[in-house]
């Protein structure tokens, strides 16, 4: 992978308060973790680790995603992650971040793709959500069970990931797969992906 570095502007527009400034940085920051994760890695025991992070909870959402994030936050090596190069409160506003560009590109990819059409994609997120609530498979804890109801809600599950991923706007599939070992718990991480986005809109 390229992991050539990029000094990275974003644009503080309009007012902030102190909870802007916690809830933007947290949540760019698990969208950029989770971008990493899902690059490409020639180091095997970089993939090794990302494999683990994803399997390691249920994603279920609450306090089982924040986990899931700070998992793949560790397996991301130190000077690759974000660094503050610059912050400025005014008009026009600014934080200057140190990273990794492809996953920088990629963000802005993503945020491009849904702002496009936030409000039909807002009506797919909220669709999918449901027909996961109605299904019963949000709040998942045993792994066999989990299988049970990802063979038994196979055809939803996979029109629900490729709805998610013509959203998002992203293109391997198979590879989220192969990182998240269930079909199940790769839609899990589109929907919570989805969320970060709407958690701040400023990404």
């Amino acid at each position: 992978m390229n992991i050539s570095e990029t000094n990275h502007k974003i644009v503080i527009d309009g007012q902030w308060d102190l909870e802007d400034l916690y809830v933007f940085p947290k949540a760019y920051e698990q969208v950029y973790f989770m971008v990493f994760s899902l690059l490409p890695h020639d180091d095997e025991n970089l993939k090794e680790r990302i494999k683990n992070a994803y399997s390691a909870f249920p994603w279920q959402g609450g306090y089982s995603a924040v986990n899931s994030y700070n998992q793949l936050k560790y397996t991301t090596p130190k000077q690759e992650r974000p660094q503050i190069v610059s912050l400025k409160y005014a008009s026009e506003g600014w934080i200057e971040l140190r990273l990794i560009k492809a996953v920088a590109q990629m963000i802005e990819s993503i945020v491009e793709s849904i702002a496009n059409s936030v409000l039909h994609a807002n009506r797919v997120y909220s669709e999918v959500y449901k027909g996961m609530q109605e299904r019963k498979l949000l709040r998942l804890k045993v792994k066999d069970e989990e299988l049970r109801l990802e063979e038994l809600h196979g055809q939803y599950i996979e029109n629900s990931i490729e709805r998610m991923i013509r959203l998002i706007g992203l293109d391997d599939v198979e590879q989220i797969h192969e990182k998240t070992g269930s079909k199940l718990r790769t839609l899990k991480i589109l929907l919570s992906l989805y969320r970060r986005y709407q958690n701040s809109s400023r990404i």
